[in-house]
């Protein structure tokens, strides 16, 4: 079952390669919502807090492949592969 999930994660990303990773537009609203001003130190804070977001989330998403049974490589591998509906 696992071979066939990790198959279908890549060709899912093969599929939908120009929608791989987050969209320039929804990043530049995450920032300026996490920094709350147009304010530079606080542009600051927001980026470093969307950036810790998104390692956040990578990590539960290695965590749920490794709790099914992938290894952490795999896991690794497969997170790195998420689509923007799939963060």
């Amino acid at each position: 079952v696992l071979p066939k999930l990790a198959n279908a994660v890549r060709r899912r990303h093969d599929v939908l390669l120009n929608t791989a990773g987050l969209n320039a537009e929804v990043f530049d609203a995450l920032l300026l919502l996490a920094s709350g001003s147009w304010n530079p130190a606080d542009l600051r804070r927001g980026h470093k807090n969307v950036m810790a977001l998104l390692a956040e989330m990578d990590e539960l998403r290695q965590k749920r492949m490794v709790h099914i049974g992938f290894s952490a490589a795999e896991a690794r591998e497969l997170s790195a592969l998420h689509t923007r509906n799939l963060m």
